[in-house]
Formats: structure tokens, sequence, C-alpha cells
């Protein structure tokens, strides 16, 4: 028997009804299955679920049903024990949530005998400083699979930002933010902002300005060997940290200093197969269906 945890989009009906398909189909298997309390799904169908520690403490492998949305959402869950997570598909084609919904009880079945492939990524920490001290997250790094982003949240408001690298400025500029991302975020913001497309079990850092006012500011790929500080010198108050998306909740202030760095931890991907990465760059990239 299996502890296994569910987490589905909760605005997609289509995704909650495959996670309580996915839920029934692994009690019928003789597993032990965790719900949020939160989540739609429990809510819905009024099953048995649990607070967010027993659910972290308990499970030892996660289930997402959704998209790349819902994948980064449930990933949080397995960072602190590294617990094998993998993502079935519901709707667009996604780059971390690649399992159709055709093939979903056959690869289950496979999870289940211990017959799947585990796909290590690279996670980065991000500690904030002011005035020499970590502020906030109890004194915890955040944690981020695709990126942080420093940013303003009203448009057309630009912040001054230094990148410093082992202790020496290599590049100052007024933009909108900046992003500095994983290989497996380098396809999600980083790259709608100008970015490079990385293959996902590379190890560096990519570092990406938001709509920098300059000609000269470029996206730069860095070992994560390097000592890498973001410095806001603007005086404007209301800028933002974004961990994966999510709003840390900490007003990044005039000359705090966020240091980030390569993560002990990293994230246990279930995958179907190696080509995985390049059959999706295909289809949803460039288009083409003749993909490996």
């Amino acid at each position: 028997m299996k502890k296994i945890g569910i987490i589905s989009n909760n605005q997609n009906i289509k995704a909650v009804k495959i996670a309580k398909e996915i839920y029934d189909y692994l009690l019928n298997k003789k597993n032990e299955v965790f719900l949020l309390k939160d989540d739609t799904l429990p809510q819905k169908y009024s099953l048995s679920s649990v607070l967010e520690p027993e659910f972290n403490s308990e499970i030892e492998l996660l289930i997402s049903v959704g998209g790349d949305g819902t994948f980064l959402r449930a990933s949080r869950h397995s960072f602190k024990k590294e617990i094998p997570i993998m993502g079935v598909n519901v709707g667009n084609l996604g780059f971390l949530a690649e399992i159709d919904i055709a093939n979903m009880y056959n690869f289950i079945d496979c999870v289940l005998n211990n017959k799947y492939k585990i796909e290590e990524r690279m996670l980065i920490e991000g500690k904030l400083y002011r005035n020499g001290k970590i502020v906030s997250n109890a004194g915890q790094p955040y944690l981020a699979l695709n990126e942080f982003v420093v940013s303003r949240p009203i448009p057309g408001k630009v912040i001054k930002i230094e990148i410093i690298v082992n202790e020496e400025c290599i590049m100052s500029f007024s933009a909108d933010g900046i992003i500095v991302a994983t290989p497996t975020g380098s396809t999600a913001y980083s790259m709608s902002a100008g970015g490079p497309i990385v293959e996902p079990k590379s190890k560096v850092i990519i570092v990406t300005p938001i709509c920098a006012h300059t000609v000269y500011s470029r996206s730069m790929v860095l070992s994560p060997d390097n000592k890498l500080e973001i410095k806001v010198s603007s005086k404007n108050k209301s800028v933002i940290l974004n961990a994966d998306g999510v709003d840390t909740g900490e007003a990044v202030q005039p000359d705090d200093m966020l240091r980030i760095e390569k993560s002990e931890k990293k994230l246990k991907l279930i995958t179907v197969n190696k080509n995985v990465f390049f059959k999706i760059f295909k289809e949803k990239l460039l288009g083409k269906k003749n993909a490996i």
C-alpha cells in the first residue's frame, strides 16, 4: 500500500472530475489517499481530507491533475521531503504535467508497481536580506522550481536593479522587474521575457530583465557556483517578490538584497521517457506534431 496525495485544479471542473476518478482507482487498488481540506475535490464529493501539515508529513507520492500551474502549486508540497510527483495533464499541453488522460491508468499502474523513471529537477532558493539580516519566512529560504520574480505591481512604473555576481556589480538598469529562473522555468515567464530555452536537466541559473530600459540589457546564463545577488535601489516601496507565480507576501524595500543559489533539495519528477521535453518542445513551441 502506498500513501498518495492528489491535488487538482480547483477552477477546472474536468480536472476535479478526473481527480475523483483517480481517487477511486487508487482506493480500489488498496492505497491510502490524502486530500487537502481546502481543495475543491473533497468538498465537492464529501471526501475525507486533512490539513496541510498532515498532508505533507504522510504522503509518499503526489499526483497533480491539471496543467503546469497546478503542478507548480502541488510541487510545493513535495520540496521538503523530496516526494516524487507526477502530473496528469488536463487541457493544454504542458511541460510539467506530461501524462495524458488516455494513458493515465496504465502509467499509474506502473508507478504503483515501482516501474517508473525519476528525473531530478534543480530548485533554487532565495533569501531576502535587509540590513544584513534575513527577513520573513521565519528565516528560511524561499524555494522555487520555475523562477523568482522581483517586480512592481503597477504597470509602467520602473525600478532600478543591480545584478551582483561574486560581489561584483556586472549590470545596473531600470526595468519593470527581473526574473531569476531554473532550466525548468526557462520555458515559462523567462522565455516570454526574451530569455533562452534551456534543457531542464542542465544545472544553470538564468537571469532575465523584464522590459529593461536599455538596449544593453540581455538575459544571462550563470553557473550555480556563482554568488548571485539582486539589489533593488529604487525608492519605490511597492516592489514584490514572487516564487513560482505566488506572492511571498514580502515587500522588497529599497536597498534590500535578494541572494539566490542552487538548492540542495531537488524536485523528483515521475516521467514517461527521457525524450519528453523535446517531444513537448516540438509540439508546443514549434507546432510540429511529428514529435519524437
